[in-house]
């Protein structure tokens, strides 16, 4: 069980400490979110859920999500029109529309940073994400050879100033939700010339500096500050954005926590004022205090996230789909929501959450041994595992489940796992537990047998969970590759009408999890939070929250 109370006991050795650490005596923020996983703020580089926010409060597109709807709504562009069946935006920028040095933001600073973006040497894990835009694929795969593509090639310009014309390769019925996450932010083209950019080529050793507080210039609501390594960002209001009700807070803080306990530690104490990801043993022991009346700053709300084993599937005895069927018909996924999570997360035998997309888009696919007994379930898993190449030779190596260890509760849930593997199909398993860094890298080189991971949409549309693992995927990562499958991802990224497109992605899952199995849907998460009453934030359930519309409760 969780033990809350020695935090209070601790809490003036604790500040002490803390303060020590810090080495400074500068006032505190108005607002201070405890974050972990800081790699880059860079807007076409970020990936993690606390880089993305930061990200997000530095820079804004297009369009930016609504506080409370999380639907799309103006941002950077005061307006847009659509025509030709879909195909073709134009977007107007507004005339306030500046940088945070106070220099008007211009339409050409969009397609400057989509250029870059799709320049592969950017390595933007996000870069796909673009290949909405008519002739991007190609520009993509063309700018990797010796010499730039011809900028004409790429579906966008400045038609003048304040005027962005877009083409598209398809219509895109998620295309204004897109247009608001980081990757499509503009950049500020003196400082590609000065830091990133050569004689045309991308300047490896100096491409970070751009990011620096002495340095960078953006175009959201906040402006960098102060950025000390490893422990804190600091991010003050920005004088030159448009909306100055966007947020009543002059300063925001990310302090970077070394671990989940410290992180606790530091809201106990009043150090930070939000703190994300609480461990599920902790967080249930909160979900009590607050069903009796005992706390009133514990959030708890589902995510568009799935969470799932990753399988590689260029290593033997991996590479055999019956084994990998078998793996996941043995897994009780129940088991797994009730007593090892407990915090009202689903089973997931497909891999989008359907339940949570806006406005219920479609029933779920099946998926493998949905409406299936537990002991059913386990008589098909023994009988495919027979079948397969492994359990036909009867031996072979232990298979290795990777993961990070941290959070606990998602350990908790490999070792179940693992344990259900040896117990119900006498498969040798062995746990393995590495730094977060360390993991991201072997996952990248397919370094692995079975590794955890999970995947929050970025937008309300299938697509967002499903391209991912076509075969050239930059976040695909399981070393499968089907042409069925990109077939049809590829037909659904093309078709017009909604309820065709739908058949189609739905087809593609079937495919991924009924049949596949590159990966091994465990459940649909959920997300829990504490915040300060004396602040108000709306709940994302895509795992990125506005930190930068945060209000004071007495406010409203």
């Amino acid at each position: 069980m969780p033990r809350l109370l020695p935090i209070a006991l601790l809490a003036p050795a604790l500040a002490m400490l803390l303060w020590l650490a810090l080495g400074r005596v500068e006032p505190r923020a108005d607002f201070v979110v405890a974050g972990d996983q800081v790699r880059t703020i860079d807007p076409h580089r970020a990936s993690f859920a606390d880089e993305l926010a930061i990200a997000g409060a530095l820079f804004e597109g297009l369009t930016r999500l609504n506080e409370r709807t999380f639907l799309p709504e103006p941002g950077a562009a005061e307006r847009w029109e659509t025509c030709e069946d879909g195909r073709r935006y134009v977007f107007h920028l507004r005339p306030e529309a500046r940088w945070s040095n106070g220099e008007p933001l211009l339409a050409e600073h969009f397609v400057r940073a989509w250029e870059y973006v799709l320049d592969p040497a950017c390595e933007a894990q996000y870069a796909a994400a673009l290949f909405v835009i008519d002739g991007a694929e190609a520009y993509y795969r063309a700018a990797g050879g010796v010499e730039r593509p011809p900028a004409e090639t790429l579906g966008v310009r400045a038609i003048d100033a304040r005027t962005l014309e877009l083409r598209l390769a398809a219509p895109c019925p998620y295309l204004l939700e897109i247009l608001s996450f980081p990757i499509f932010a503009p950049v500020y083209p003196p400082l590609l010339e000065r830091f990133v950019y050569r004689d045309g080529r991308v300047l490896r050793g100096t491409r970070h500096l751009w990011l620096r507080p002495e340095h960078i210039v953006g175009n959201g609501a906040f402006r960098l500050v102060k950025w000390d390594f490893k422990e804190r960002f600091l991010l003050a209001r920005n004088e030159h954005y448009w909306d100055r009700d966007v947020c009543d807070v002059e300063t925001i803080e990310f302090y970077l926590a070394p671990s989940g306990n410290a992180a606790q530690i530091a809201y106990e104490t009043g150090r930070v004022d939000m703190l994300r990801g609480l461990d599920a043993e902790v967080a249930l022991e909160l979900r009590r205090q607050q069903e009796t009346g005992r706390r009133r700053d514990f959030r708890l709300g589902d995510r568009f996230a799935t969470f799932f084993l990753r399988v590689n599937c260029r290593r033997p005895p991996l590479d055999d789909a019956d084994l990998r069927r078998a793996l996941a018909l043995a897994i009780d996924k129940d088991e797994l929501c009730r007593h090892v999570m407990g915090l009202g997360e689903q089973p997931a035998d497909h891999y989008v959450p359907w339940h949570l997309l806006a406005g219920g888009a479609a029933a779920p696919p099946a998926g493998l041994g949905m409406g299936l007994s537990r002991a059913a379930r386990l008589t098909e898993a023994r009988r495919l595992l027979s079948r397969s190449r492994l359990g036909a030779t009867g031996g072979g190596r232990p298979l290795e489940l990777a993961y990070a260890p941290e959070p606990a509760a998602f350990r908790r849930v490999c070792e179940a796992v693992a344990e259900m593997w040896r117990r119900d199909l006498g498969l040798r398993v062995e746990l393995r537990a590495l730094e977060p860094r360390v993991l991201s890298e072997r996952i990248r080189r397919l370094d692995y047998d079975v590794v955890r991971s999970n995947w929050f949409g970025d937008y309300s549309d299938p697509m967002t969970f499903l391209d991912m693992f076509t075969s050239h995927g930059a976040q695909n990562r399981t070393g499968w590759a089907d042409a069925e499958y990109d077939a049809l991802i590829a037909a659904a990224a093309r078709e017009p009408v909604a309820a065709r497109r739908i058949e189609l992605l739905q087809a593609a899952e079937r495919r991924l999890c009924l049949e596949e199995l590159p990966i091994i849907p465990l459940f649909f998460m959920r997300g829990n939070a504490l915040l300060n009453p004396r602040f108000e934030l709306a709940d994302s359930q895509r795992g990125v929250p506005q930190f930068h519309r945060v209000r004071r409760a007495a406010a409203r």
